[in-house]
């Protein structure tokens, strides 16, 4: 018996909004949603703002005030012709220029967020070669009936359980929904007859939903995830031979 190996193409579905758990003062807030087909568990603790560096400027230097200097009186020599003193210019130094100083808040509330990713589903038939007309051909997936994910964030236990719905399209026009994976002869439930020799494209729509569960409280896990598998199927018809 060998298995099929399948095409797997993904289409990922937002959620609507973020399932809560509140009161993040004492016991940490923690977010499970489903965003770009993964599923996402956010946790945050406090109430403050996040560490951020604030910038405080310096007082800016006031200028100084130069005096003026104060006139020289002339004196009358005896002497006709009378001499004038030089003064020295006063020169002006700039004013040093000081840094701003930073002071930095500690944070009051801190946060961590952790991505789970989902199984696609792989599809697998039986017989795998050349399937014969008017004999039931049993199909299945690989993915299991209950994923579950148990992780820590910010010292909450958090569990998380995901089951599929699967909806198979075998290609001839029929379709059929389950919530079993299916298996091979003799155990699986999922069969399917084809009436003409040809060429068939089966396609797997796995539909996720879940929930998660807190100290003991349980809620659904807003949005879903789809995926879709591909996989090419030939039946062929039974040789007929004439015995004398």
């Amino acid at each position: 018996m060998t298995v099929a190996t399948a095409l797997i193409l993904t289409f990922l579905l937002t959620s609507a909004k973020p399932a809560r758990a509140t009161d993040c003062e004492i016991k940490a807030c923690i977010e499970v949603y489903i965003q770009d087909g993964r599923i996402v568990i956010e946790g945050r603790k406090g109430k403050g703002p996040s560490s951020t560096t604030a910038t405080i400027p310096a007082p800016a230097p006031k200028p100084k005030v130069s005096k003026k200097p104060k006139p020289v009186e002339k004196k009358i020599a005896p002497v006709p012709t009378v001499k004038k003193k030089k003064i020295a210019p006063t020169i002006k130094k700039p004013p040093k220029k000081k840094r701003p100083r930073t002071t930095e808040t500690s944070a009051t509330s801190i946060a961590d967020k952790l991505i789970e990713s989902i199984p696609t589903s792989g599809i697998s038939y039986q017989p795998s070669f050349s399937p014969l007309i008017k004999t039931p051909v049993f199909f299945w997936s690989d993915v299991p009936q209950l994923v579950t994910k148990k992780v820590e964030i910010l010292g909450e236990i958090v569990d998380v359980r995901l089951r599929p719905i699967f909806i198979w399209h075998y290609g001839d026009g029929v379709v059929y929904m389950s919530r079993e994976v299916g298996a091979a002869y003799p155990d699986g439930k999922i069969q399917h007859t084809y009436s003409k020799p040809g060429h068939y494209l089966i396609e797997l729509i796995t539909n996720w939903r879940g929930e998660f569960t807190i100290d003991g409280v349980t809620a659904p896990i807003p949005g879903n995830i789809t995926t879709v598998s591909v996989l090419p199927i030939s039946v062929v018809a039974a040789p007929i031979r004439f015995v004398n």
